[in-house]
């Protein structure tokens, strides 16, 4: 059952997947087209910085890429 939080969306890319997931994995980039999102450091292979700015309150956050 979904969550009232839960989101879901989708679009379709007229592009070959290749080029599609070295665009999405441009994290540095996503602050250009991101607001709430102040920076992106890519500090190993599967781990990331996010500095984020959501309503007056900023967060620092590390994810895992899986």
């Amino acid at each position: 059952m979904a969550n009232a939080n839960d989101h879901q969306y989708a679009v379709d890319v007229d592009a070959p997947v290749r080029v599609a997931y070295n665009q999405w994995t441009q994290f540095e980039d996503f602050p250009k087209f991101m607001d709430a999102v102040a920076s992106v450091r890519q500090v190993a292979d599967d781990r990331l910085i996010w500095d984020v700015d959501f309503g007056g309150v900023s967060r620092r956050f590390e994810t895992l890429i899986t």
